[in-house]
């Protein structure tokens, strides 16, 4: 059966805790044994060994007779004790310490002749049974060994590891509550706008990677309110600007004294409808599918200018030299255009258009000598749907030329700042940067 991954976030965390806390543990044990314990028992063992080898040498040094008294003193016998072997020994210990046995039993033997025998017999304290041989006869010899307390805290520590898990689960509850929160708040506002509704903002509160997706979230949500309410009021005043030229034709065609200039009327009618319509295609296209390319902004001003001559308009042109620009030409065209219909649409007199470059960005001022608009509505006018005709001149057009253009100097990293000029009349000035 395998095991498998928990699905939450809390889960996988203080799983990982756990983890981590197990590994450093074990990992301090390990270190401690190889680095600490290890060599104790390897200067242990080269001691004790050195002692049995000088034993050894001063037993084989007597005579028959009296070495056995001596043996005797030393606690020792000529018959083998009955204690298990070296082998099974060690499980007697705690487990912690088999290694530290094992190793001191293969340090002994390595330093005593190979036909030595070592046997451990357990009790307080524990006893080393040596064998040695001498004159041809074996005698065993009884060292005592201190046995390590070092292990006999083994369940301590494993309390105490058991516990520094339980505190680490702990802090992952504790801490994934504080973070779940906004997030669970976060899945909720989530599911209300999946069902088109508009949620309540999000709070912002809590670590920055969380915060930083409540705000996301909270801009999103303010765009697509923006963009629902863009959509009502563009389809509000779409209906409403159609209405007019349609009324005028319906009335045309009724009205039999108008026949003769029926047709043309009509055709005028439809032109105006027919711009209408595009404006509200420009304005939702938004231009974001053209790419950028360089190109000459006094160049398509300049044709722009000759466009405008042929329709009884014409502009005074100020072009100082330009850098070739990177930018989306369509797009920077319907900007222009709608700059300078509109100067000629409400200024009428004094039509101008200026270019000139200061420091990284590029200036094109577009300018009449017209009645300009109250000053109170100029933050306005850059907003969709918004005129600022006089009042003695009727309404004309759809309120989206300053919109469109502005959203067009911005997609260029640019911007577009209207004015009302000191001497008369209405200036918009487009500041767009030489380099993206």
């Amino acid at each position: 059966m395998s095991l498998k991954w928990p699905r939450t976030l809390l889960g996988r965390n203080a799983l990982l805790l756990i983890a981590a806390i197990t590994i450093s543990q074990v990992t301090a044990v390990l270190v401690f044994i190889i680095f600490v314990q290890a060599p104790r028992v390897k200067d242990a063992a080269a001691l004790l060994a050195a002692q049995v080898t000088i034993i050894q040498r001063l037993l084989s040094a007597l005579p028959d007779a009296e070495r056995a008294g001596y043996v005797a003193l030393l606690d020792g016998q000529t018959t083998p004790p009955a204690v298990p072997s070296s082998a099974n020994e060690s499980a007697l210990f705690q487990p912690l310490a088999q290694y530290e046995v094992r190793r001191f039993l293969e340090e002994m033997k390595a330093r005593l002749p190979t036909e030595t025998t070592l046997r451990i017999q357990p009790g307080q304290p524990a006893r080393l049974w040596v064998q040695l041989s001498m004159s041809g006869k074996p005698y065993w010899i009884s060292l005592p060994v201190e046995r390590s307390a070092r292990y006999r805290g083994a369940w301590i520590a494993i309390s105490v590891s058991a516990a520094l898990n339980t505190l680490g689960v702990l802090l992952a509850i504790l801490i994934h509550r504080h973070i779940n929160r906004p997030l669970q708040q976060l899945a909720a506002a989530a599911e209300r706008l999946g069902k088109g509704e508009l949620p309540e903002p999000v709070s912002v509160a809590g670590p920055v990677e969380v915060s930083s997706v409540a705000a996301a979230f909270n801009d999103m949500t303010r765009a697509l309110a923006d963009i629902d309410a863009t959509r009502a009021l563009m389809l509000a005043s779409l209906s409403h600007d159609i209405r007019t030229p349609l009324t005028k034709l319906r009335l045309s065609n009724a009205m039999p004294e108008l026949a003769a200039t029926r047709q043309a009327s009509a055709e005028r009618y439809i032109d105006d409808i027919d711009a209408i319509v595009q404006q509200f295609i420009d304005y939702a296209r938004g231009g974001d599918g053209e790419d950028f390319r360089y190109a000459d902004l006094n160049a398509m001003i300049e044709q722009l200018a000759a466009d405008f001559i042929g329709l009884g308009q014409p502009f005074t042109l100020a072009l100082a030299p330009l850098p070739p620009l990177s930018i989306r030409p369509v797009s920077m065209l319907r900007l222009l255009v709608n700059l300078m219909q509109n100067a000629a649409l409400y200024g009428r007199v004094g039509l101008t258009v200026r270019t000139w470059q200061r420091e990284r960005y590029v200036h094109v001022a577009v300018a009449d000598d017209g009645p300009g608009v109250e000053t109170s509505l100029l933050p306005l006018l850059k907003q969709p749907f918004r005129r600022g005709e006089p009042a003695a001149q009727p309404s004309s057009g759809t309120g989206l030329g300053l919109a469109i253009a502005n959203r067009i100097a911005q997609q260029h990293g640019g911007s577009l700042e209207l004015s009302l000029r000191p001497e008369g009349g209405f200036q918009a000035e487009l500041r767009l940067p030489t380099r993206r």
